[in-house]
């Protein structure tokens, strides 16, 4: 049956317009316009319409790690977030560095709420496996994580730039685990300019992931073919924040000082796309050190309420978390609400009011480091391929 999104203020070419959304029985966006009819309505008066947001760069801990987060409770805390398409990192306990586990992933994935699409983990050792699996996208690792991913041989590095498809990005991860700041930012600058100097040379796109610093944004926008995204995490919470997170504040890349956030907030502007860095932990795992926070759930309505508070356009934002992560990423046919793009639509009340509250939270790790926030604009409802899957909180 099809179903008619009505009344409701549509993001369709870079601005929001009064206009009717028809999804088709197959789950296609089959009309955009005035006065469309429905089998079913779906009535959005008062509501913001955006495409269904796509976060390119989660932790969703399957297989390895499932007793912290699985596709499962990933799927449905990116769905309560507003996010129908989630892009899931390689360095799991059971790294994702071989065609085998790329399959199983995928195999695995299937019982998810929301659509997950993969990084490929890229090695010392590797490039068969690379090459049998052709991804869509590789992830390169110069600082230590999950999975024993990082890069130790320079050539090895050099032949993934110079081999894997030039129009696929290879998203880099430069994060230095020092706890020095001052050798962290150091070592981490380092790594972004050998990626630089790599990437020109092979003329390829690469892609920064979780830049925290101003900095880095600025060395990146050198390269016209590298993109960057920031984390909501960055922008809102900072080294000040220490004492109130206690045990739960270990995240990498680290917080920042104070002043280098409000410097990220001012280069903003400048950033391509707003990723969640969703890496849920147990509390017990945090207590012991673990680093990483979750955010799928908080991140969309975090810089909404900044939005609503005119720290960042919304036409900017909504292109941030939508359209230019499927362009970045050349995920087809999602990122737009356009004839024949696939009916993924998130809906948002753009004047509810609510707290962040961890024990409604659906991420099995069931806490946040924004634990009682106040904020200005939430998820309402979610549409994924034509079917309302997420209601007022609830799931269809």
């Amino acid at each position: 049956m099809s179903l008619l999104v009505k009344g409701g203020l549509v993001f369709v070419n870079g601005s929001f317009v009064k206009k009717d959304i028809l999804i088709g029985d197959e789950g296609e966006i089959a009309d955009i316009g005035a006065s469309l009819k429905g089998d079913e309505t779906f009535k959005a008066t008062g509501l913001l319409v955006l495409p269904g947001l796509i976060d390119p760069h989660v932790h969703l801990r399957e297989p390895g790690d499932t007793y912290k987060e699985d596709f499962v409770t990933g799927g449905k805390a990116a769905i309560a977030g507003g996010f129908t398409t989630v892009i899931d990192m390689p360095n799991n306990k059971i790294p994702t560095t071989t065609n085998a586990r790329l399959d199983e992933k995928k195999d695995l994935a299937k019982k998810a709420l929301c659509d997950v699409l993969f990084h490929f983990g890229g090695t010392d050792d590797n490039f068969a496996e690379v090459k049998k699996a052709n991804p869509a996208s590789m992830k390169l690792y110069l600082g230590h994580t999950t999975g024993g991913l990082i890069l130790r041989k320079p050539d090895s590095l050099e032949r993934h730039f110079k081999e894997f498809p030039k129009n696929r990005p290879i998203v880099l991860h430069a994060c230095d685990h020092s706890e020095n700041e001052a050798e962290n930012l150091k070592e981490t600058y380092k790594s972004i300019t050998c990626f630089l100097s790599l990437a020109k040379e092979y003329r390829r796109k690469i892609h920064l992931a979780h830049a925290s610093t101003a900095h880095e944004i600025t060395i990146t926008k050198s390269y016209p073919l590298c993109t960057t995204e920031v984390a909501p995490h960055h922008l809102f919470l900072s080294t000040k924040d220490r004492e109130k997170l206690g045990f739960l504040y270990k995240v990498y890349p680290p917080l920042r000082s104070e002043q280098e956030r409000i410097m990220l907030w001012n280069s903003l502007e400048k950033v391509d796309c707003i990723a969640t860095d969703h890496a849920p932990h147990t509390i017990e795992d945090k207590e012991e050190g673990a680093a990483g926070f979750p955010g799928l759930e908080t991140s969309f309505s975090l810089m909404f309420d900044a939005a609503n508070k005119g720290l960042v356009d919304k036409e900017w934002l909504v292109k941030a978390m939508s359209e230019n992560v499927a362009d970045i990423f050349n995920v087809e046919g999602k990122g737009r609400l356009r004839k024949g793009f696939a009916g993924d639509v998130t809906i948002i009340d753009p004047k509810k009011e609510w707290v962040v509250e961890r024990t409604e939270l659906q991420t099995k790790c069931r806490w946040t480091p924004f634990q009682g926030k106040k904020l200005k604009g939430k998820v309402r409802t979610v549409i994924k391929s034509g079917k309302v899957v997420y209601e007022d909180g609830e799931f269809v």
